[in-house]
């Protein structure tokens, strides 16, 4: 397998549009496996260690001489695999029993030579066969079909069903007519996913939709990006009816757009959390839909309307380091008054050493820590373009949330400093109201998470 990707870089062009969307359903969920790009990115091709080890592990484990030579002779031209890695390979099913790989065909011959080694080496008398143009290899787990241009491999299929589907050009009821594949295929990542709701059916039922909203006019799509020392995992929520969208923009409705006037009051420490809340919106989105009821608190339906009403505006929170026996934290959210703060004081609140609460200029406010003032302008913040106009924006510190929760749980501070080890930070945020990125920073900011993680694998030879 490894050889079928070096494969890759014998070939010049990139990934294009895959002309091969009509063996995928419209139902199914899809997922986009840019080859090229991937390994690329891991240097594999430039890898001798990789390399030498690999034919190393081949000489020593193939169980005849006609692996072997297959081996070498793809050594010196990969393209004589029979791939072509230039077009993405599609994983995709309708459910955990459907499950189907899709690609190129670079060399029809090549590709029968290497089919039938495979077979022979992993002690099968099957070979390939031939049947109304199209050639297959089946045994008792799987099946591979392929002509001149595309390889299906499925599980579970009738023959005839699936060269059915060679002989038919018809594109109704595929992916080669659907929206959501065409933005998948224009998506920048090297791996990518479609995934619609209705694989969610039987754990969301039909009253905790939004009403007139179905499972099957809702998708998401995903896409992984790399660069030096960092990973980007993009997502997009892709609405068919006017019932999400709807439910969409009223979500969206009850986070206003950042202002970013507390920022300059966080530490760039452990955590931070920063978004904008329309407390009004808010209350009657929970009422409209019971959801004190449901929680078993419709007798404190008043005071939660009082309070949600009174914010409008910013809520950060920030989470720095331990100096003593309290982290330094501090939290802000913007109020019309001061009836928060009012009803912890009704409730036995109150400020003490290393804990100050109160409003302040449109703001109720809490800070922790015993040298921790609020409103005090910290150095080395973040800079105020990170959350200005969006609705969410999250930030942690792999390090420092380990020393944190060593005060309060020695499992999650394991789990944390294993991170750690690998990870520098994570941010969370909006792109829009349909989409967001999550971004991971590495440690080691010179390579590439792809490359690092094959470097990683390398040394466990």
């Amino acid at each position: 397998m490894y050889l079928l990707l070096i494969a890759v870089f014998v070939l010049s062009s990139c990934a294009k549009s895959s002309k091969n969307a009509r063996f995928i359903p419209d139902n199914a969920a899809v997922v986009s496996i840019d080859v090229k790009q991937m390994f690329e990115k891991a240097k594999l091709g430039e890898n001798e260690e990789a390399k030498k080890k690999f034919l190393e592990t081949v000489e020593s484990s193939a169980k005849n001489q006609e692996s072997k030579d297959l081996v070498k002779k793809i050594v010196d031209d990969p393209a004589k695999a029979g791939l072509d890695l230039r077009e993405p390979i599609y994983l995709f099913g309708t459910d955990e029993n459907d499950f189907s790989a899709l690609g190129t065909i670079l060399d029809k011959d090549d590709f029968t030579q290497l089919l039938n080694t495979l077979s022979k080496e992993g002690g099968s008398e099957s070979v390939v066969k031939e049947k109304d143009g199209v050639q297959y290899l089946e045994d008792s787990q799987a099946a591979v079909f392929f002509n001149d241009e595309v390889f299906y491999i499925t599980q579970g299929k009738k023959i005839d069903d699936i060269i059915a589907k060679f002989k038919n050009d018809d594109t109704k009821g595929t992916m080669a007519e659907s929206e959501d594949f065409a933005k998948l295929t224009a998506a920048q990542g090297f791996i990518k996913a479609l995934i619609p709701m209705t694989l969610a059916e039987g754990q969301i039922t039909k009253n905790m939709l939004p009403e007139g909203a179905e499972l099957k006019d809702l998708s998401v799509l995903i896409d992984l990006s790399t660069d030096k020392g960092e990973a980007k995992f993009g997502f997009e929520c892709l609405a068919k009816s006017d019932a999400w969208k709807n439910y969409i923009k009223q979500s969206a409705d009850m986070c206003g757009k950042i202002a970013g006037d507390y920022l300059k009051y966080l530490p760039k420490g452990a955590f931070m959390l920063y978004t904008n809340i329309n407390g009004k919106k808010l209350y009657e989105t929970m009422e409209k839909k019971g959801v004190l009821a449901e929680l078993g608190a419709a007798d404190q339906q008043d005071i939660v309307k009082k309070i949600l009403e009174a914010i409008e505006g910013d809520f950060a929170i920030g989470v720095g380091e331990f100096k003593g026996n309290l982290p330094d934290a501090a939290a802000y959210i913007k109020t019309k008054d001061g009836s928060i703060i009012d009803f912890a004081k009704e409730n036995g609140m109150k400020p003490e050493k290393g804990i100050d609460f109160g409003f302040k200029d449109g703001a109720s406010f809490v800070a922790i820590g015993e040298n921790n003032a609020a409103f005090t302008e910290v150095k080395g913040g973040f800079d105020k373009s990170v959350v200005s106009g969006r609705r969410l924006y999250l930030f942690c510190d792999i390090d420092l949330i380990s020393t944190l929760t060593e005060q309060f749980s020695s499992s999650a501070a394991s789990n944390a400093k294993m991170a750690g080890e690998h990870l520098k930070t994570i941010e969370f945020y909006d792109t829009s109201d349909t989409s967001g990125e999550l971004v991971l920073k590495l440690d080691d900011e010179s390579k590439d998470p792809v490359q690092y993680i094959i470097d990683m694998a390398l040394r466990q030879f």
